[in-house]
């Protein structure tokens, strides 16, 4: 059992490097990502045995953690205590987000209640998951309309920016600069191990969503910002990173029936535009009251996954810690409030 498992990690993992290796290639916005992802997608529905270890998805959240870090503004304090207004905006957001999916599940898609409400949340799906047990609600809908949400924005959304006129800023695709650093001194690198696994424990202490990216990039961030590091990590960090959870998407999408798989599409494809809707609904109604540039507002209303989308931010050149930080309270009050629904309304 044990070889076994090896075996389909290291698979999962060639077939999620030639996908990446093909969206580099072919130069396709966030390509190692979206490749790694399709090649291992399409993979799985014929390979059902293919697995991918958590500790490879918690290594790639971790070094981009660390690299986000690095791209810490000096004046982060000053930029944080301006972000409120936004700050504020998110619990709305999620209620909005709640109720108008949770109506269309119910009424449209004939999905029972506890199920509904379950599935409208925009973030939070390990939460959602795990109340789907307590609540009798449908476990594989609830995980399959989670996926599928990340999954469409992390396909859509480079396309939709490139699109639009932004160009990647970290430009990772140039094999001349993929890999180039500055020197490190011995004590930087001290410096930056020693505060990111220590900012990786206290992050898994207190419980913060995505502890792994979330820790290290807060702790490594703070050595940058008041200029205790200055060093420059090499670009095919991010490559790497991109990799992995490219292909650990691919791997989290449930296997089901053609018949099911096409009504789960169609239903998310209708949700993926009402989510999409909202997001640049508040991007617009929030760019006055903030000193963000319209396209870090978006993705921090985005909504696919925290990692996903401070990686897409880190690339397009928007300021991933402002969408991290949201995707944070995002998270958190979605598992707040889906507590508290499913002991008011939603267990028997």
């Amino acid at each position: 059992m044990y070889k076994e498992n090896i075996k389909n990690n290291l698979l999962t993992l060639i077939i999620g490097l030639m996908g990446a290796w093909v969206g580099y290639v072919l130069n396709l916005p966030l390509g190692p990502m979206l490749g790694a992802l399709v090649f291992v997608l399409i993979a799985k529905r014929r390979f059902s045995s293919l697995k991918l270890s958590k500790y490879f998805s918690s290594l790639a959240l971790y070094l981009g953690g660390i690299f986000m870090g690095s791209r810490f503004p000096k004046d982060f304090v000053n930029e944080f205590s301006s972000w409120e207004v936004s700050l504020l905006a998110v619990p709305v957001f999620v209620c909005l987000c709640v109720i108008s999916v949770s109506i269309y599940f119910k009424f449209i898609a004939k999905y029972d209640f506890s199920t509904s409400v379950l599935s409208a949340f925009p973030g939070g799906i390990l939460t959602m998951i795990g109340l789907s047990a307590i609540t009798k609600s449908r476990e594989e809908i609830v995980l399959s309309t989670h996926t599928l949400r990340i999954i469409m924005t992390v396909i859509v959304t480079p396309f939709a920016i490139t699109y639009f006129g932004y160009a990647a800023g970290e430009n990772i695709l140039t094999k001349n600069e993929l890999f180039s650093y500055s020197n490190f001194t011995n004590y930087e690198f001290f410096m930056i191990f020693f505060v990111s696994i220590f900012s990786l424990i206290f992050a898994k202490i207190v419980k913060l969503p995505a502890g792994e990216l979330v820790g290290p990039m807060f702790g490594v961030g703070l050595l940058y910002s008041f200029g205790i590091v200055d060093g420059e990590i090499p670009p095919i960090t991010l490559v790497f990173v991109l990799w992995i959870l490219g292909s650990n998407l691919g791997i989290r999408f449930p296997k089901i029936n053609p018949a099911s798989l096409l009504r789960l599409l169609v239903h998310g494809v209708i949700i993926f535009g009402l989510l999409m809707s909202f997001s640049l609904i508040f991007t617009f109604l929030l760019v006055p009251f903030s000193d963000q540039d319209a396209l870090t507002i978006f993705l921090a209303f985005a909504p696919g996954g925290l990692g996903e989308m401070a990686t897409i931010g880190l690339v397009f050149g928007a300021n991933p810690v402002f969408i991290s930080i949201h995707h944070v309270v995002r998270v958190i009050f979605c598992a707040l409030l889906a507590v508290f629904l499913s002991r008011r309304f939603l267990i028997n």
